[in-house]
Parts: C-alpha cells; structure tokens; sequence
C-alpha cells in the first residue's frame, strides 16, 4: 500500500529519450509473460474473504504492478541490451561505482524512515497503575466495558447489519469498533471497511504476525490478563496490519477478526509523536469484560420445540478477579416445578429431599466431589421465622460456622469452617417469586477448590430461570 515517491535514475533517464522498437517476437514474449503475470496474481487472491476485503481497500493499486511488470518485460527481453552494453564499455567498473553511489546519494536524499514489527514492539509498557487514570465505560448497548480515557466521548450508531462505536478524545484520537450480526452481507462489510480505512491510503504499512504480538505482549507486560489470548478476539483468522502515515503525523492500526461470535473490524488514529498512545487499543481489548452472562453471538443452537428456548448455546462467565471463561451450556427442564434453565454440558444433578425443603444439587467431574451448587423449593409451612437454623442443620452445617456480620439481605447467610480437621466456606440465600419460597446455595471444599467457578455457574441458572 505503501506509495512512495518514485526514485529518480539518471541512467533511466539517458535510456527515455531513445526510442526503441521491440521485435515481434519480443512484443508477443511480453504479452505472454504479462498475462501469465496476471494468472499468477488471480492466483494470489484466492485467500480468505477478509483477506480480499483488506486488499482491495489498502493494497497496492493493480495499475502500478501493471507498470512493474511492464518495466521487468522491457528488461528481460534484452530490448535495452545494446545502450545498456554501451554505457558499461564507456564507463567500465569505475562507471558503475559511480554510478551506485549517485543511487545511494539518491536515495540518502529521500530520507524515508523504515518503519518494521521492531517499532510495534517497542510501545511503552504499562502496568495495573496506569489503570487509574482511565474509567471503565460501558458499550455495544451495555453488553461490554473497557477502558477509556476520561475525557473521551462515545458515540454508537445501530443500523445496516453492524452496530458501529466511535470513540474519540480531545486531540484528535480515535478509535472505532464496528461489530456485525446475522443481517450483514459481504456487500455491507466491504463498505464499511472502506470507509474506515479510506484514510489508509498514503500510509506504510506493516503486517503484524498475531501470534508473535501476543507473546510481544505477555514478555513486556508483568500483567495477569483476562483473556487466554490475551485479546478476546478469535486469534486463528484474525489479521492486525499497522500503518505510518509521516505526511499526517499518524500512527494507525487495523484488526480485522470476530469478538465473542460478531465478525469485527477495528480502526485506530492516534499520534505518530506519542508512542504512549499507541497503548490504547491494546488497553482496550485486553481488559474488556462482558457483562455476564454473556451469550457468545451465533452459539444458539435450535429451538426446543414445547419451551421455545435454545436448547445448547455457548456463554462467558467470570472466573476469579478478573478472569473470562467460555462454557458451553444446555436446557435444564426440572419437570417438578415446570421450570427450565441452563447448566454446564455434563453437569451432575441429584434430587435430595430433607424434612422442610426439596434440593437439586449440581456438581462438575472435574471439581473436587466436597464442592457444588444447589438450588431448593422449600414446603408449605416452612417456618421462615427459624430459617437459618434448619437451613444449617438440615445441611449439616455448624451453626457456629456463620457469619454474623450479614448485610442487609435478612435471608443471606454465609459460613465457614475453621482450618484444622475442615476447610470449607460457602452461603445460601432464600427468595420468594410467584408466592413460593426457594434457596440457593454454593458451598466449597477450599482445600482443593476456591469455590469462585461455582458461584458464577449459580447465578447462571438462576438468572436462567423461566417458569412454564
């Protein structure tokens, strides 16, 4: 993409003012050899839609290749083979020392800067005190929050298969994120791509190899990210190109994949002079959370045919601080209480009945067998006035176990044991929907499990919840 100027060549020069004749056989020569050129490059353009989308936007132009090839033709069919003998029998060795030095001195004189994956690299690291001077902000209709500067503004526009948000600062900054749903086109992405890079075009570019930025990141950043990948984007496919455009003092960058189901393209504009800046997109996506649960666009399977509800699907839940999972998740039908919801593929249930109140308890294979979740209807007459001590001893808990610094919420309770012989924790909390009384609980063996997976799958099914 990269439109340089043109190089002048004394000695190119001296050969434009002869006229010369090519043979027939040289012009067909030519002909064949520039079609067979134009093959190859169909050839080329047989990659991945993406790919073809990005090029024909920021890739370099067809007519000058055309002018390229033309000029190789000229050269390879010996048409310049006599001046081209003449000059080295009049100047000899001397005459092309010379003349390589006016070619340096040349190109001394244009001064270009050499922009290389060693300039991407080299962004000022930055750490968890940098995040104080930023604000999370909510985007994407509130599904997703990143980090912004302050005195940034967001704007966000919904319409022709993309949800597209435009984010800028006070000196002139911008990024902008375009996420497309299942009413775009190949026709609609290309438009968009134009646009946003339409700005591309007197920049260099520079291809940057995704995996190679991902390790970049994780050696120059003492960070713990959320995301496995560091980016919460789909890496396999996905394609970063960054471009330097000196004539405008720009340093820009183009991600071209699919965030959390949603085929994306991102663009950032920030200052060639400021290289801190240059950390805003990484910022952006390495820190991004989604409120959750998080239905993974496009996970949804089909429709169960009495409850009209995805039967399979795929979401993002939290995992300790600030940790992100993907679990795939299936339709629960708890035919007692005409009741659906969803769990973990694989998921355990046992119904257990105590004296005042029905459980279902949901383990994992792969979570230590001392640790579940669990939810309950409690029985007609259950005497809320003495919940907590039947709830403690109907699950065998201490009572001496609790917490009794409980908030405000009368019907949380939360426990743990001492450290000798056990070492567990967990709560329980009743709620009353549709005249009826029900619990939850989390409890975890904190030996071998923290307990922090458990309490994200719990709130899952409850905010799951539909009744029939």
């Amino acid at each position: 993409m990269n439109k340089r100027k043109q190089k002048e060549d004394p000695f190119l020069d001296s050969l434009s003012n002869e006229r010369m004749e090519a043979s027939n056989e040289a012009r067909e020569k030519s002909l064949l050899a520039f079609q067979d050129g134009l093959n190859q490059a169909d050839l080329r353009k047989t990659k991945s839609k993406r790919r073809k989308l990005r090029q024909r936007v920021i890739g370099i132009s067809q007519t000058a290749v055309v002018l390229v090839i033309a000029w190789v033709l000229v050269l390879s069919t010996g048409i310049l083979g006599d001046s081209k003998s003449d000059v080295t029998t009049d100047q000899g060795i001397d005459g092309n020392v010379a003349h390589q030095e006016e070619e340096n001195a040349i190109d001394g004189q244009n001064n270009e800067p050499n922009y290389s994956l060693e300039t991407i690299w080299n962004r000022p690291p930055f750490d968890y005190d940098d995040l104080n001077g930023v604000s999370t902000s909510s985007i994407f209709n509130n599904n997703l929050e990143v980090y912004l500067p302050r005195d940034w503004t967001i704007e966000e526009t919904e319409g022709d298969g993309a949800y597209s948000i435009h984010m800028s600062g006070e000196n002139g900054e911008q990024m902008n994120l375009l996420l497309f749903n299942e009413d775009y086109n190949q026709e609609v992405f290309d438009t968009h791509l134009q646009e946003l890079t339409a700005s591309f075009a007197k920049a260099e570019e520079v291809s940057v190899p995704v995996d190679v930025f991902i390790n970049e990141i994780q050696l120059s950043h003492q960070l713990s990210f959320p995301h496995e990948n560091v980016f919460p984007f789909e890496i396999e496919n996905a394609e970063i190109t960054a471009f330097f455009d000196e004539e405008n003092g720009k340093f820009m960058e183009l991600y071209v994949s699919e965030l959390f189901g949603h085929p994306m393209i991102f663009t950032s504009e920030l200052s060639l002079d400021d290289p801190e800046s240059w950390m805003l997109p990484i910022r952006f996506f390495t820190f991004m959370q989604a409120n959750y649960p998080y239905t993974i666009h496009g996970s949804e399977g089909d429709l169960h045919l009495k409850f009209n509800r995805p039967i399979g699907k795929s979401v993002l839940l939290p995992v300790g601080a600030m940790g992100v999972e993907e679990v795939d998740v299936e339709l629960y039908e708890n035919d007692d209480l005409n009741m659906t919801s969803y769990l973990p593929r694989n998921t355990e249930v046992e119904r257990i009945e105590h004296g005042q109140f029905t459980e279902w308890r949901f383990t994992e294979p792969n979570v230590s067998e001392n640790s579940f979740y669990a939810f309950g209807k409690l029985k007609d007459g259950f005497p809320l006035e003495n919940r907590k001590e039947i709830m403690f001893e109907a699950l065998n808990i201490d009572l001496s176990y609790s917490d009794n610094s409980e908030g405000v919420n009368s019907y949380h309770y939360s426990y743990q044991s001492g450290m000798d012989e056990e070492f567990f924790d967990g709560y329980f909390e009743l709620f009353e929907t549709g005249g009826e009384w029900y619990y939850k609980h989390k409890h975890a063996d904190r030996e071998d499990y923290n307990g922090g997976v458990y309490t994200q799958r719990l709130d899952l099914f409850i905010d799951s919840m539909e009744w029939h």
